[in-house]
């Protein structure tokens, strides 16, 4: 956004003791958090890839039971399904942003609400992971049972209640991780842009 050029135009048209208008001042400040929303979704895409290509080697790396591989490899295949669905939909979604430009009220509306219809696909994408999350956690406990020689009838009559304590435990702790996690990375400059918004709307009503 060249707001040098509507700066100099201003200026040409009026006189020099004439300000730029207070609305381009405004979206001018917008352009700050946009810039920061269009990098961290740029890091994330790229930490996501390869964080997604690190859990094929999560067995070896959590020693998880060879008994327990071809599991737990079914339960990665069907995360990398629905993650190239979802990583897909993010890379479109940053490529649409970074052709967006903050020069009119209506455009950085725009902005505002497709940040927050992605922030909420990003929620849902997290929260289908759960019983990815859940199953690997199962799998690490059921490895170190294994280790130590407990039989699979033992083993069974463990599962039940321990499950429900660790289902309960690591989806409290996901479901609180998700929103803190969206609200540090892209709150706050979304939060930016909402104000600026808000002072526009005032100025226009």
């Amino acid at each position: 956004m060249n707001f040098d050029k509507i700066k100099s135009a201003w200026d040409n048209d009026n006189t020099n003791d004439v300000n730029i208008p207070d609305t381009i001042e405004k979206l001018r400040r917008a352009q700050h958090p946009l810039d920061k929303l269009k990098r961290n979704m740029r890091n994330e895409w790229y930490m996501q890839l390869v964080s997604i290509i690190a859990l094929c080697f999560a067995p070896q790396f959590l020693n998880i039971h060879p008994d327990l591989h071809a599991l737990y490899y079914a339960m990665y295949g069907m995360l990398i399904i629905v993650s190239i669905y979802y990583l897909n939909l993010f890379r479109k979604f940053y490529q649409e942003l970074i052709h967006y430009t903050a020069e009119t009220k209506d455009s950085l509306n725009d902005i505002y609400y497709n940040f927050r219809l992605n922030i909420a696909r990003y929620h849902a994408f997290s929260f289908l992971l759960l019983p990815y999350v859940l199953m690997v956690v199962g799998l690490i406990i059921c490895s170190r049972w294994i280790e130590q020689g407990t039989d699979m009838v033992t083993i069974a009559a463990y599962l039940k209640p321990t499950g429900i304590i660790v289902t309960l435990v690591v989806s409290a702790l996901f479901i609180t991780a998700v929103p803190i996690w969206t609200r540090i990375f892209y709150g706050k400059y979304l939060t930016q842009i909402k104000s600026v918004l808000d002072e526009l709307k005032e100025k226009f009503n």
